[in-house]
This record gives structure tokens, sequence and C-alpha cells, in this order.
């Protein structure tokens, strides 16, 4: 039984063992997709400009400077148009408050009867078994 046991440690350990490396092997060609994707995405624009900056003496790599272009933008100023302050197209609301009132409820004579209504469940009953001492040991 000990070397069945030792056996199958020792096998679960190879495996570990070998899906380790494969795993190690992955995540080690996974880093070049990384900078593949980096490189073709307007995100690898940033990036290698983050990472050309020298941050230690506040400037950065000035080869890159000419690639990013500023450009101020200004939007047109917004006109009031007549229909806009036309009150003729804009209803308003009307609210009308009424305070609700219940009827009081009343008691009618088929509430009380009881043959009418059937209990949900049966009555519990004591059994044997509930109360021997030989079930719970006592």
């Amino acid at each position: 039984m000990k070397t069945r046991n030792n056996v199958q440690k020792a096998v679960l350990r190879t495996g570990a063992v070998i899906v380790s490396l494969v795993l190690i092997s992955y995540t080690v060609s996974a880093q070049e997709f990384w900078k593949r994707l980096l490189a073709n995405s307007s995100f690898g624009d940033i990036a290698l400009a983050m990472a050309d900056a020298d941050y230690s003496k506040g400037e950065a790599n000035h080869e890159n400077a000419g690639f990013f272009q500023f450009a101020t933008e200004l939007e047109p100023e917004l006109e009031v148009e007549s229909w806009m302050t036309d009150d003729s197209r804009f209803s308003t609301a009307t609210f009308s408050i009424e305070t609700a009132t219940d009827t009081p409820l009343e008691l009618e004579p088929w509430m009380m009867d009881e043959n009418l209504f059937e209990p949900a469940e049966k009555a519990l009953e004591l059994e044997d078994w509930m109360t021997s001492e030989a079930v719970w040991g006592i």
C-alpha cells in the first residue's frame, strides 16, 4: 500500500513539474505578445513616449517630440432660436393633489364561520419514539 501511495505521489509531482514548465514557457512567449500589441495600437505611442521619458530630470526624450501635435479646438457658440423660447411648444405639467380615503373595513358574518376555513397544517402529535430512552440514550 505504501509503495502505491509513493508511486502516486511521484507521478503527481512529475505532472506538476511538467505543467509548471509548460506554463512558464507560455508566459515567456507572451512577453513578445504585449510588445507587439503596444507597438501596433494607439496605446503603443503613449507607452513608447512614457518609456522614453527621463523623469529624473523632468524632461522627455526629444527624439519623438515632433510626433505629437497639439491643436486648440473651439466649438461654435450656441444660438437661441425662436422656437426655443415659444411657450406654446412646451406645456407645463399640471398636478392635482387629492386626499385618498379608504372606506372602513367591515366584519361580515361569513368571515366568522369556522366551517368555511380549514387549517393549513395538521396538529402536531407526540409519537412514542420521540420520548424513548433507547433512541436518545438518556
